[in-house]
């Protein structure tokens, strides 16, 4: 089992999975709970196996945190196929001269499940010990069994997790690259055209898929597990708008600053970046001049409200429509489980959106 060519299949197979040095595993920690529980022991273990060591990345009664593989029972005893069970490791020729069998651990029991990768490598066992002298019985020996099966599923979820996240990352970044190509494309199309008319509806489109591709840009960079300061984000947002806005249009920002998670701020930059371009086009007809305010505070704890407002012709007593922009707005506030109010007091037009943070 710890031949150098099972050595290199562990250390590929603990990279897919991220089960680096620093690896939160706590999510695990149920699992060891209910198996010492069952099991009747006062200490358990998961443990992944190195290069040259042996360590104990989750544990509950465990003292040491890592241990060389020649001084582990593991490398010792360890079954591939089953649960292996030493009752007393002092009467055991093969455990009974370890250090982790005497002085300050002191183990005397040792049962160890094997946690098997889907190509059959082991990487790791859960472990259960004891300072005294004991035996599993059926009951509690498929137990340890199943307890590491359920360890291997999380694990395989977390890989499975670790590489969605891996083609997230680059299909995002396929996608800003594209829309960078479509933007240089219509601004090109734009410098050959004759008319006034399709130069401007051109230059527009450019705009817009400039801000799109510095969004998703944006986006990229913070990732989707991380909480995000909106205060920031949303002056990042704002400031790539205004490199696309009309000259004669202004845009002003104050936003409290609270930390949401990565994926509300998405929401939110998809928000204001339709808003904004909605009012770029429809609130300020025959090259006028106008504002847009977006606003954000916490108005109870836990609930957030963010307000886009323009100072433009509004919609003169009729509905805002049914347009593509506001279908993404109200699909973005649907993806932060959040209330839209639309209207506000003339002149102009205004969305404002609650939600829980």
């Amino acid at each position: 089992m710890f031949t150098p060519e099972s050595v290199r299949a562990r250390r590929t197979l603990l990279r897919q999975y991220g089960l680096s040095d620093s690896a939160d595993l706590s999510s695990l920690n149920d699992i060891v709970t209910l198996a010492v529980r069952m099991c009747e022991v006062k200490t358990g273990t998961i443990t992944l196996f190195g290069d040259d060591r042996q360590r104990y990345v989750l544990n509950i009664g465990m003292k040491i945190s890592e241990l060389p593989l020649d001084e582990t029972i593991c490398a010792h005893v360890l079954s591939e196929t089953g649960v292996t069970v030493i009752p007393d490791t002092q009467a055991d020729q093969r455990t009974r001269d370890l250090a982790v069998c005497n002085g300050i651990e002191g183990f005397r029991f040792y049962a160890a499940a094997p946690l098997r990768a889907g190509n059959g490598r082991v990487i790791g066992t859960l472990t259960m010990l004891d300072p005294e002298p004991r035996d599993l019985n059926d009951d509690q020996r498929m137990l340890l069994v199943v307890m590491a099966k359920q360890v291997m599923a999380q694990l395989d979820l977390r890989r499975a997790l670790r590489r969605a996240d891996l083609m997230r990352r680059e299909v995002d970044h396929r996608v800003k690259n594209s829309l960078q190509s479509v933007a240089s494309l219509t601004r090109l199309q734009a410098r050959r055209v004759t008319s006034t008319e399709a130069r401007e509806a051109l230059e527009i489109v450019s705009r817009r898929i400039d801000t799109v591709a510095a969004l998703n840009s944006e986006l990229y960079r913070i990732g989707n597990d991380r909480k995000v300061g909106l205060s920031g984000f949303l002056a990042s947002v704002v400031d790539l708008i205004r490199s696309s806005a009309p000259e004669r249009v202004t845009i002003s920002l104050e936003c409290a600053d609270v930390n949401i998670s990565a994926r509300h701020a998405g929401s939110l930059a998809i928000i204001v970046n339709e808003f904004t371009t909605n009012s770029f086009k429809h609130a300020f007809p025959d090259d006028r001049a106008g504002h847009i305010e977006i606003s954000g505070r916490q108005t109870t704890p836990g609930t957030f409200v963010l307000t886009c407002r323009d100072d433009g012709i509004g919609f003169s007593g009729q509905a805002p429509g049914n347009g593509l922009g506001f279908a993404i707005i109200d699909s973005a506030v649907e993806s932060v489980d959040g209330e839209i109010e639309r209207g506000g007091e003339a002149p102009g037009h205004e969305i404002k959106v609650e939600f829980g943070i």
